[in-house]
């Protein structure tokens, strides 16, 4: 009995010997590191893909730090710029008045028939730091409907009876050049004036005189909420399915057409008129716009008016066409009264995607046609 006793505690004491230097071999295993070996590494597009200085704080989501989106081209500006109210300049297109200045730095330009045989055009500013734009002329009422597209400071020096009386009846926000803020916001080229018949063509405005005018009047400065962006803007460029559209030219009298040719290299439409490219003095730069939208309404002159001034229909609803990357398409427009953006449409119905940059608006009599090649 007693040997096999010893034979058991023997036997287990075998056991534990070899559990024992099993644990320790176990835990030796445990505690080296373990090496995973990775051939090539993992790519990510998101953080492989090239990115802008002004992004490479924020490459992931690409969006520039401190930007946001124009309203009136869809293209990058600072986020100041992007909550401000625009301006809109009412600016002399008299030939005698040629050459521009400072409106190439403009976003959108409107262009309509004033009285005779003339335009005038109005450049939309998102942010204007020009130091001298012009020269300005008076306003017209029915360019309101313009500015409260966008919901922007309206421009002029002087203005028609209609201008003034609607200015009132629809209190519509706006900075007048002939008034006493004359000394603050406008100045006179003195070049011109020397030349006869040049005084009325001389005056001009600057990205600082509007600041200070705005300041003195204490307009609002940031866009409301309760009005949204006129323009809504593809994501990706494209070429509209439509009409071959190299070259537009809009007659709006025999004085004044006004001529879009399109470059295939660099995907715009450049500006000329009197026969001659549209040219900013203060740069030396052409116009160029990647969109041009006809904009047909109902044009009439004003019974009894002796300067035969226009009233033009902007409330209501009508067609016209988009023009971008040297194709024409038909849309349609419309507008439900003078403080609601207007609507662009495409064939569909579906909301009008215009390509991101500039866009020229030409609004045009219904009854007449543009010529597009």
């Amino acid at each position: 009995m007693k040997s096999y006793v010893k034979s058991i505690i023997g036997i287990l004491c075998i056991v534990v010997m070899f559990g024992s230097v099993g644990c320790k071999k176990q835990q030796k295993q445990i505690q080296e590191p373990v090496v995973v070996q990775i051939e090539e590494p993992i790519q990510n597009p998101l953080l492989d893909a090239e990115v802008s200085e002004d992004q490479e704080n924020n490459p992931i989501i690409g969006i520039p730090v401190g930007q946001g989106v124009n309203p009136l081209t869809g293209l990058w500006v600072t986020e100041e710029a992007v909550k401000r109210r625009p301006v809109a300049i009412m600016i002399n297109n008299l030939h005698k008045a040629l050459p521009h200045s400072g409106i190439s730095q403009a976003d959108l330009f409107y262009e309509v028939l004033a009285e005779g045989e003339i335009t005038r055009i109005m450049a939309v500013f998102q942010e204007v730091t020009s130091k001298k734009i012009g020269p300005v002329r008076s306003a017209r009422h029915y360019f309101l409907d313009f500015a409260f597209d966008h919901d922007a400071i309206y421009v002029h020096y002087g203005g028609s009876p209609q201008a003034f009386k609607a200015f009132k009846q629809l209190n519509a926000p706006n900075l007048n050049g002939l008034s006493y803020l004359d000394d603050i916001m406008c100045f006179r080229d003195k070049e011109r004036m020397k030349q006869k018949g040049m005084y009325e063509h001389s005056l001009y405005t600057s990205g600082e005189g509007i600041q200070k005018a705005w300041d003195k009047v204490q307009y609002r400065t940031e866009k409301e909420v309760k009005y949204p962006p006129t323009f809504t803007f593809s994501e990706v460029e494209y070429t509209p399915n439509g009409e071959t559209a190299l070259q537009v030219i809009v007659p709006f009298s025999k004085y004044q057409m006004s001529e879009f040719a399109y470059d295939e290299e660099k995907k715009v439409y450049w500006r000329a008129q009197t026969g001659k490219p549209h040219v900013d003095i203060e740069n030396g730069e052409q116009l160029s716009v990647k969109n041009i939208i006809i904009q047909f309404a109902d044009i009439r002159v004003i019974a009894g008016d002796d300067a035969g001034r226009r009233e033009v229909n902007l409330v209501g609803k009508g067609t016209g066409l988009y023009i971008s990357g040297g194709k024409s398409v038909p849309i349609t427009w419309s507008k439900k009264d003078h403080h609601t953006p207007t609507v662009f449409k495409d064939e569909g119905n579906n909301i009008l995607h215009l390509n991101k940059g500039k866009t020229w608006i030409c609004v045009f009599s219904k009854d007449r046609k543009v010529q597009i090649q």
